[in-house]
C-alpha cells in the first residue's frame, strides 16, 4: 500500500512539473505579447509628440499599406519557421511575382489570370525549396539563400534591369481596391491574420506543424505526416509571398526589378520579434501581428520626424539580432528548468522503487517469520 501511494506520488509530481512547464511558457508568451504592445504605444507615442498628424486616420491607412505587405508574408513564414524550417528566398519570390504578373497582364492575359499564374510560380518554387531542402537534408538557409540569388537573377534577366511599364489600367483595379473603405491588402491581411492564427492554434494541421517543430524525430516516430506537412507549409509560404507581390504590383499597376530586396530581413525579423522561435516549435499569430505593428511604425516614424530612412536599417538588424539573443536565452532558461524538473522526476522515482523495495522486503520477511 505505501509503494502503490509512492507510486501515486511520484506521477502526480510529474504531472504538477508539466503543468509548470505549460504554465512558465503561457506566461513568458503572454509577457512578451505585452512587451510589445507597450512598444508600440510608446513608439507612436513619441512620433506623434514630434508630428501631431501621425495619429489621423488617412496616416494609419497609409502606415497599415505599408506594412501590409510585409505583414501577408510574415504569417506563411510564421508556420514555417515553427515547424523548424526557413526560407530566405522570400524578397526574390516577391519580386518574381510581381514581375511576372506585370509581365503577362501587359503581354494582354486577364488581369485574373495574371496574378493567379504569378501566384502559382512562387508556391512552385516555395514547394521545390521544401523538396530540395527534405531530399538533401542541409540546411534551408544554405538552400534557400542560393535560391535567393538565383531568383534574382531570373527577374533581372526577365526585366534586362528595366522596370514593367505599358500594364493596363485594368491591372490596378485588384490591388487599388478599398472594401469597406479599407485599402485591399490591408483588409486581405485582417482576414488571413485570424485564420492562421486558428488554423495554427486549433487545428489538428497546426498541432502536428509545433510537434514537428519540436521534434521531428520523434514526430516521424509517431506516424506523423512530417514530409507532407513540411512541403506544405513551403508551398503555403511560397503561396503568401506571392500573393502579397501581385498586390503590389497591382496596386503600383507595374513592377520593379529591385521589388523585394530585402524584404526577408523584414519578415524573419517580425516573425522572431513576435515570439517565434528560430529553432521551432513555439510561437504564434498574435506576437507576429504586433512585431509587424512596431516595426512598421518605426519605419513610418523615422521618415515621419525627418529622421535619416538608413537609420530604418540599423534598426531593424539591430532588433533582429536582439531578438534572436533573447529567443536564445529564453530557450537555454526553459532547458535548463526542463532539465531539473526531469532530475527531480528521476529522484522521485528513484525514492518510489527504494520505498517498494523495503516494502517488499518487510513483507517477505514477515512470511518468512510465520513460516
Amino acid at each position: 500500500m505505501e509503494g502503490e501511494n509512492s507510486a501515486l506520488g511520484g506521477e502526480a509530481s510529474s504531472l504538477v512539473g508539466n503543468l509548470q512547464t505549460l504554465a512558465r511558457t503561457a506566461v513568458l508568451k503572454q509577457m512578451r505579447n505585452v512587451s510589445l504592445l507597450m512598444a508600440v504605444v510608446i513608439a507612436v507615442t513619441i512620433v506623434s509628440a514630434q508630428r501631431p498628424s501621425y495619429l489621423s486616420y488617412n496616416n494609419f491607412l497609409i502606415v497599415g499599406l505599408q506594412m501590409s505587405f510585409v505583414a501577408i508574408a510574415a504569417l506563411g513564414t510564421t508556420a514555417l519557421i515553427i515547424s523548424g524550417y526557413i526560407d530566405l528566398s522570400i524578397g526574390s519570390m516577391f519580386g518574381l511575382a510581381a514581375v511576372v504578373s506585370g509581365l503577362l497582364a501587359r503581354d494582354g492575359w486577364p488581369t485574373v489570370l495574371a496574378i493567379l499564374a504569378a501566384i502559382a510560380v512562387t508556391g512552385a518554387i516555395g514547394f521545390l525549396n521544401g523538396l530540395v531542402v527534405w531530399r538533401i537534408s542541409i540546411s534551408p538557409i544554405i538552400i534557400t539563400l542560393g535560391s535567393l540569388t538565383l531568383i534574382r537573377g531570373v527577374v533581372y534577366l526577365l526585366t534586362h534591369g528595366f522596370a514593367i511599364t505599358g500594364v493596363p489600367d485594368s491591372f490596378g483595379v485588384f490591388g487599388r481596391a478599398k472594401p469597406l473603405g479599407v485599402p485591399m491588402p490591408v483588409a486581405l491581411f485582417v482576414v488571413l491574420a485570424p485564420v492562421t492564427a486558428f488554423i495554427l492554434s486549433r487545428t489538428t494541421v497546426g498541432r502536428y506543424i509545433f510537434a514537428i517543430g519540436g521534434n521531428k524525430e520523434a514526430s516521424q516516430a509517431l506516424g506523423l505526416p512530417v514530409r507532407r506537412l513540411v512541403l506544405g507549409t513551403f508551398l503555403v509560404n511560397g503561396l503568401l509571398v506571392g500573393l502579397s507581390a501581385v498586390l503590389a504590383s497591382s496596386r503600383f499597376v507595374g513592377a520593379d526589378p529591385n521589388f523585394g530586396v530585402g524584404m526577408e530581413l523584414d519578415v524573419i525579423t517580425a516573425v522572431i520579434l513576435g515570439g517565434v522561435a528560430f529553432s521551432g516549435g513555439e510561437g504564434g499569430i498574435g506576437g507576429v501581428v504586433l512585431a509587424v505593428v512596431l516595426l512598421g511604425v518605426i519605419n513610418s516614424g523615422i521618415i515621419s520626424m525627418g529622421i535619416d530612412p538608413y537609420y530604418a536599417n540599423i534598426v531593424k538588424g539591430a532588433v533582429l539580432i536582439i531578438a534572436v539573443a533573447v529567443d536564445q536565452l529564453v530557450h537555454e532558461q526553459r532547458e535548463r528548468y526542463q532539465r531539473n524538473m526531469a532530475m527531480r522526476e528521476q529522484r522521485e522515482e528513484d525514492r518510489t522503487t527504494d520505498t517498494v523495495g523495503q516494502s517488499l522486503s518487510t513483507a517477505s520477511a514477515v512470511e518468512a517469520a510465520r513460516e
